[in-house]
Order: C-alpha cells, then structure tokens, then sequence
C-alpha cells in the first residue's frame, strides 16, 4: 500500500498564514519621443510618470528647485504633484505654454537629433491603485544603475518599433517601476492594514465604476449605517466614496483615451458618467485640462 501526503501539505507545508498586499501597476502609455517644446507651468495629472533623457536640456522645475532631465538621471513622479517644465535648448522665454514633438523612429538618431536642437523622452505613466496613488507630492531623481540602463534601452527599442507590447515588453516596463519604487522605500512608508469592509467597498467599486454607485448601496454591503460607513471610508482612505468612485473613472476614462478610439461621449457612457458635460467637468477638475485638449497632446504628457 502507497502512502499518501495530503494534498494541502504538497501545496504549502507551512501552518503559518501569511498576508500579502497586491502589487497593482496599471500602465497608461510608454512612448520614446523626440521633444521640439516642452513649456508647461503645471503639469499636475492623477497618475505616476517616470521620465529618462539622454540628450540634456530639459528641466523641471519644483518648489524653485530646478531638475535637469539627463542620462545619469532617472526621474519618477507620484500623482498630483505640480511641476513646469522647460527646454533650455534655446535662450527664448515663452509666456504661453506649449508642446511640440514627435514618435523616435528607426531612421532617427540621437546624435541627429542633438544637432537640431531637439531631445528624446521617454515616458511612462501609469497608477498604483490605492493606497499608493495618494501619497505625497513630489519629485525625485533616482541614480542610474547598468540593470534599468539596460531595460530602457529594451524599452526603448520596443517604443521604436512602433509594435504592440507583448507580455516580455511589459515585463520590463513593471520590472523598471519596480525598482524606482525601491528606491522609495523611506517616502512610502507602509500604510496601516485597511478595514475589510473599506477594502470590499473599495473592490466594488474598482468592478463597477460604470455603474450608479450610492453610499447607501455600499454601506448595506457592510450592514452598516450611510452616514457610518462613510466616515469609516474617509478615516481610512482620506477621501470621501463619491471623491473615490470619481477617481477610478477618472482613471479608466484615461486609460481608454490612451488605448481606443472611442470618442469622448462614449468614454463617458463607459466610465459612468452621465453625459459628456459631467465627464469634462470631472475630468478637468483631476488633470487640469479638458479631456480633449488631453487626448489631442497625450503622446506629449
């Protein structure tokens, strides 16, 4: 007779539980650009951005402290946090803002495009989920090291040739936020475990952000009182549900505008708003700009 190991002890031998926190990188874009301008005096979006030149001459500028965007440099971004930017390419001072720039191809070279006057760009937006979208504002300049040197340049050659990202390219954008976010260890100190009946809500709503959502709807999945359950969410998120529920549309309506042709009043129909004057408002309120003056410079942002 053959003795059998139970099944449970063959698929974890352990007693011990062990809890862990979801890693949720939502990638927006990931473009390699040339940049002709770049003069913007608030470019405050709801999402993170890392950026990485080689040729110098870009800046940002944040809390009077002035950035230079350079090959030893890689720089990250957490969500709402206000900047301006600049080329100092030329000696000329602009009073309007204004962006200009286009796809690096294969018949580009950086040594071409230094002589012209122009810079390349990549660009990586993307989000965290909660809580990570909400941490402090800030700009930080991460040393360069020969691993994500070399997974920019996989990046990038992905970028050039203008092909849809297979699961090994988007592999390397994740491993190359992740390890920027190592680096941020000390700024993004562990948050507190969340209430479960925070976290289900918040669940419901990250599934059904295209619906109508009430606090009474969510507070009866708690069996909770509204008013209760809201101020629960609040302590625990820092917002209010309906700022919350917002959000994840605000941030799927980007993700469509980055990845479909819909037009605008379909996108609002998508992400739960009721009519195309509701979505610009919100939308304009979070990213500072109107949804279409954003899907018509997006690749520049």
């Amino acid at each position: 007779m053959i003795n059998r190991i139970p099944q449970e002890i063959k698929i974890d031998p352990s007693s011990i539980r062990q809890t862990f926190r979801e890693i949720n990188i939502k990638l927006f874009c990931c473009r390699y650009w040339i940049l002709e301008e770049w003069t913007c005096f608030d470019l405050s979006v709801p999402f993170w951005r890392v950026y990485y030149n080689t040729i110098e001459g870009a800046e940002i500028i944040y809390n009077n402290r002035s950035i230079m965007l350079n090959k030893q440099n890689l720089i990250i971004i957490p969500p709402n946090t206000s900047f301006s930017t600049r080329l100092n390419t030329t000696n000329v001072r602009s009073n309007n803002e204004s962006i200009a720039g286009r796809k690096f191809t294969e018949a580009d070279t950086r040594e071409q495009i230094a002589k012209t006057n122009k810079l390349d760009h990549l660009f990586i937006h993307f989000s965290l989920g909660f809580p990570l979208d909400y941490a402090d504002a800030g700009i930080f300049c991460l040393e360069m090291t020969d691993q994500k040197l070399k997974l920019i340049e996989e990046i990038r050659h992905t970028c050039i040739q203008d092909k849809a990202f297979n699961f090994f390219d988007c592999l390397n954008v994740n491993i190359l936020i992740g390890l920027c976010l190592m680096q941020l260890e000390n700024f993004l100190t562990d948050f507190k475990i969340m209430d479960q009946r925070v976290f289900n809500a918040m669940a419901y709503v990250d599934n059904n952000y295209n619906k109508a959502i009430t606090n009474n709807a969510l507070a009866a999945m708690t069996n909770m009182a509204s008013n209760s359950f809201a101020r629960l969410f609040k302590k625990a998120t820092g917002i209010t549900i309906q700022q919350y529920i917002i959000k994840k549309r605000i941030e799927n309506a980007l993700n469509l505008i980055h990845h479909s042709d819909k037009n605008l009043d379909e996108i609002a129909h998508d992400c739960g708003f009721s009519d195309r004057f509701h979505f610009s408002k919100f939308f304009k309120k979070h990213v500072h700009m109107s949804p279409s003056y954003y899907r018509k410079n997006l690749t520049l942002f």
